[in-house]
C-alpha cells in the first residue's frame, strides 16, 4: 500500500536514487527535475595551481569529474591523483558524499550553509595556493567574495549551468492534476527548483488545469457544478528558507532543522506494517 503519492524535483541523476529510495519506503514516486545540468565548454584549471577544493554542490563534483573524463588517459589519471591529493571542502552532507563516491579522500563538510563553508575553510585550510570554487553559472551566494574577506585566495571554473525546465513531465502533469490520486507531496532540494516548481504550478492553476469540471448535478437540468481547486501539495524541503519560498506561494511546507537529506527523509510518514 502506497503511503504518499509524491514528486521528486532533484535533477535527473540525483532523483533516481532518491526516488529509490522512497519506493523502497513504499511511497508513490514521480520524477520531475526541474533543473538540468549542462556542461560548460572551457578549460578545467590545474590541479597543481591550487591548494584545494570547495564545493558547494554536489553537481559540482560531478561536473568536476565530467571535464576529467574529457582528458586523454594519461592526463586525466595524473590530474585525478593531483585532485585527489588535495583537501576538498564540501558545503554540506550531499556534496561530501559526491566527493566521497568520486573518490576523494581529505573530506571536510559545512552543514550545508555558505557562511558556515567559509568559516569551515577559514579554520582548517592551510595551503599556500588558491583554493579552486566549482561553481555552476547561476550562484545563490558568492564563496570566493566570502573567502577574500577572510584573506583567503579562491579561483572560480564555471563548469557547467543548471536550465530551468520549462514544463512538468507529461507523468508530473497529469499526476498533479488527478483529482482521484493526487500528488500530495513535492519533496525540493534547492532555492532555485522551488522558484521553477511555484512558477510552472501557477502557470497550470492559470490555465484551469487543475479544476474538475463536477458533470451535471444528475437531475438531468444541464447544469454543471463548479470546479473545485485540488488541495495543493505539501512541500517538503531541504532548508527552511526554502520552505518560506515555499508557503510565500500557498504551499504548506516543512523543513528539518538543519539541510540534511536524511533528516528531511525521515519527515516523511512511514509505513507501520
Amino acid at each position: 500500500r502506497r503511503i504518499m503519492r509524491l514528486l521528486v524535483t532533484r535533477p535527473a541523476l540525483d532523483a533516481v536514487g532518491l526516488a529509490d529510495i522512497l519506493a523502497a519506503q513504499g511511497h508513490d514516486v514521480i520524477i520531475s527535475p526541474m533543473i538540468e545540468i549542462e556542461l560548460n565548454a572551457v578549460a578545467l584549471p590545474k590541479a597543481d595551481r591550487h591548494g584545494g577544493l570547495a564545493l558547494t554542490s554536489a553537481n559540482g563534483v560531478r561536473a568536476l569529474m565530467a571535464h576529467l573524463a574529457q582528458l586523454p588517459q594519461r592526463q586525466r589519471d595524473h590530474e585525478m591523483a593531483q585532485w585527489h591529493a588535495r583537501p576538498a571542502f564540501a558545503i554540506g552532507p550531499q556534496t561530501a558524499l559526491a566527493l566521497q563516491a568520486a573518490g576523494f579522500g581529505d573530506i571536510h563538510q559545512a552543514d550545508g550553509a555558505l557562511a558556515a563553508l567559509v568559516a569551515l575553510i577559514a579554520a582548517r585550510f592551510e595551503g599556500d595556493l588558491p583554493l579552486l570554487h566549482i561553481a555552476g553559472r547561476d550562484r545563490a551566494g558568492d564563496l570566493v567574495s566570502g573567502l577574500g574577506e577572510k584573506d583567503i585566495a579562491c579561483h572560480r571554473a564555471v563548469l557547467y549551468r543548471a536550465e530551468a525546465a520549462t514544463d512538468f513531465t507529461p507523468a508530473a502533469a497529469a499526476a498533479l492534476g488527478d483529482a482521484q490520486e493526487p500528488v500530495e507531496g513535492v519533496v525540493i532540494y534547492s532555492q532555485r527548483s522551488a522558484d521553477i516548481f511555484c512558477a510552472l504550478y501557477a502557470r497550470l492553476e492559470k490555465a484551469g488545469a487543475f479544476g474538475i469540471d463536477g458533470g451535471s448535478d444528475g437531475e438531468g437540468d444541464g447544469s454543471r457544478t463548479k470546479n473545485r481547486a485540488l488541495t495543493r501539495p505539501k512541500a517538503f524541503c531541504l532548508s527552511e528558507m526554502i520552505a518560506a519560498t515555499m508557503r510565500q506561494a500557498g504551499f504548506e511546507a516543512v523543513a528539518p532543522p538543519a539541510p540534511d537529506s536524511d533528516a528531511l527523509l525521515a519527515m516523511l510518514p512511514l509505513s507501520r506494517d
